[in-house]
């Protein structure tokens, strides 16, 4: 699909918070697929394949499943940027777990030993390309990945999903996601008539059928799946996308929120998707109500009984295998446990709990005008988007050496110092971060009082800027386009 950028927001530079894009109005209708077409007598999950349905899968009732809430996050991954998203999935899942989010990373200004921290947190990692550009290339795509690799650690098969820059994807796109081997695709936009829950592009694309890409032709990639973004609509029923909080004041956009997640609740359970910017979010004092009113209604939604929040990737393993919600908490994908090591080992995790995550052992690479952070070998130059994974700046057999992750090794098991999967057995010893769920707590935003709201978190200091992303009227997208077109 292809997007029209109408206005790019620029992030204000502070001490605390790098310069990252914001979010771009997103063109689009309530138009439902006319042209698509699947028979799910032929499409079946046993063979990857899935048609788009309003339906849970499985044939559930919707009052036995779960309702699902994926809170995502585009672009770098930053310290202060980190503390927002945490806050927003500090929440206590029905089995006692975190609650766990979705980042989609580009590779600009990230530290990549905080991509290690939130993966080994139990979060997800996913692709946004190398530079943050629309319509990208190939290479854009699969340096981002290389990337998350070498400097975060992340084994190339956990990571899985892909988003568009600006949401602004292409046939082409699609394509280079799929023969790159990527599970999943998010950055189509879902509204009322195409709440679809996720399916596979085998029969082709069934949202932003406005664009055209869902005609016959266009686009048919077997096996890799696309996640909608599920849209929120305001008061004149105008559907809202990306960074709903910058749309209207807090209290206009809880309820526009709430009415939203009610009528995924209380109808078909379709996913509920919150879709941030966190640069958005670092908190000025003029974001600072919105962040409060956001993270008060993600507290609220999630005391509601069966609501979880979840990964892109463990919504696909439920979707795939779908269970009911009183047998989901036992579930291998939805446990929450960290590995049982007496020393420090720079795997994102603090193992010798002295409060100090991979203390001593982060690696700071200075290239002059950039630098970033890793647990792994500095580059000898600046990674770039030709050579995104430069020669190391320190020769095998040096004392500092750093071996690169093992095959068949995850990152919080891999000792980067010593060359060593600390896990090669089933029966490798780990701990369950599972606590008893309470519904009631206080939130607290940094710099501000402690309000009582059956809630509680904290955040960060930062940056925001205010726009919003819309979801336009096919009249008005013509309109526009036919003038753009004048100036093109």
């Amino acid at each position: 699909m292809k997007y029209l950028s109408i206005i790019t927001s620029i992030a204000l530079v502070s001490q605390f918070v790098l310069a990252q894009e914001g979010s771009t109005a997103h063109v689009s209708t309530t138009a439902g697929p006319a042209t698509y077409s699947c028979d799910p007598n032929t499409c079946k999950i046993e063979n990857n394949c899935r048609c788009a349905s309003m339906d849970p899968p499985g044939g559930l009732s919707p009052a036995d499943i779960p309702q699902f809430v994926t809170v995502t996050y585009d672009d770098s991954i930053q310290s202060n940027l980190m503390k927002t998203a945490l806050s927003m999935v500090d929440v206590t899942n029905p089995n006692g777990c975190p609650g766990h989010g979705t980042w989609f990373v580009s590779m600009e200004y990230t530290d990549f030993s905080l991509v290690q921290q939130w993966y080994a947190a139990g979060n997800e990692v996913a692709d946004h390309t190398f530079s943050h550009v629309g319509s990208p290339s190939a290479v854009e795509i699969s340096s981002a990945r290389e990337m998350l690799n070498a400097y975060g650690g992340i084994p190339v098969s956990k990571i899985q999903g892909f988003r568009a820059p600006f949401l602004n994807y292409t046939k082409e796109t699609l394509g280079h996601v799929g023969e790159q081997q990527f599970v999943y695709d998010s950055s189509a936009s879902a509204d009322t008539a195409d709440i679809y829950w996720p399916y596979t592009l085998d029969n082709g694309m069934a949202n932003d059928c406005w664009t055209g890409i869902c005609d016959p032709g266009q686009v048919k990639i077997p096996g890799l799946w696309e996640i909608p973004m599920y849209s929120v609509h305001n008061n004149a029923n105008v559907p809202q996308l990306m960074d709903v909080y910058l749309a209207g004041t807090a209290e206009e956009t809880t309820q526009w929120s709430k009415a939203e997640f009610d009528k995924h609740y209380n109808g078909k359970r379709q996913p509920f998707g919150i879709y941030v910017h966190p640069t958005q979010l670092t908190l000025t004092d003029e974001t600072k109500v919105k962040l409060e009113a956001l993270l008060k209604f993600i507290k609220e939604i999630s005391t509601k009984p069966n609501v979880w929040f979840v990964t892109n990737q463990q919504l696909l393993q439920w979707v795939k295998n779908p269970v009911k919600a009183s047998e989901l908490g036992a579930q291998d994908y939805m446990q929450c446990k960290q590995p049982v090591i007496a020393k420090e080992i720079c795997n994102g995790l603090d193992d010798d709990h002295n409060g100090v995550v991979d203390d001593g052992l982060v690696n700071s690479c200075n290239f002059g005008t950039t630098s970033m952070k890793t647990c792994f070998n500095c580059p000898a130059t600046a990674p770039q988007l030709s050579t995104p994974v430069p020669a190391s700046a320190v020769q095998s057999g040096a004392p500092n050496y750093r071996f690169p992750l093992g095959d068949g090794c995850d990152t919080t098991w891999w000792d980067p110092v010593g060359n060593t999967c600390l896990c090669t057995t089933s029966d490798c010893q780990v701990k369950s971060m599972a606590v008893p769920k309470s519904n009631s707590s206080d939130v607290t935003v940094a710099g501000g009082s402690t309000s009582k709201d059956n809630n509680k978190d904290s955040n960060a200091n930062g940056v925001s800027s205010s726009h919003t992303t819309s979801i336009l009227s096919t009249a008005f997208v013509a309109a526009l386009l036919a003038g753009l077109n004048q100036l093109l």
